[in-house]
C-alpha cells in the first residue's frame, strides 16, 4: 500500500481492486498454462520478465497474425507450450 495514488478512500479502493485483479490474472495464467504447479510459489516479477514481456514482434502474414520472437530466447519452449495450453481452454459460457 506504499504506492496508493490518492488520499481519497474510494480512489484507493479502486486501485486496490485493480491490483488484486492483476495479481489473480497472473496466478491463473501461470497455473492454467502449466508454467508452475498449484503448490509452487508464483513470483509475479519472474513471470513478467520471462513470459509477459516477450521480446517479440506481432507480424501479419497473409491475414494471419503471428508472434515472431528471437531465435535464442531461453524460455521460448515453455512459452509456446503455455500459450498452446491457454489457447485450448474453453471460453466462459455466456
Amino acid at each position: 500500500m506504499d504506492h496508493v495514488p490518492s488520499g481519497h478512500f474510494f480512489a484507493n479502493s479502486a486501485w486496490l481492486c485493480c491490483a488484486v485483479l492483476a495479481h489473480d490474472l497472473v496466478r491463473w495464467c501461470a497455473f492454467l498454462g502449466g508454467i508452475v504447479d498449484k503448490d509452487e510459489l508464483t513470483v509475479t516479477r519472474t513471470l513478467r520478465t520471462r513470459y509477459f514481456s516477450v521480446p517479440a514482434r506481432l507480424v501479419n502474414r497473409s491475414g494471419i497474425p503471428r508472434l515472431r520472437g528471437p531465435d535464442k530466447w531461453p524460455w521460448a519452449d515453455s512459452f509456446i507450450k503455455a500459450l498452446g495450453k491457454l489457447r485450448l481452454l474453453d471460453l466462459a459460457p455466456g
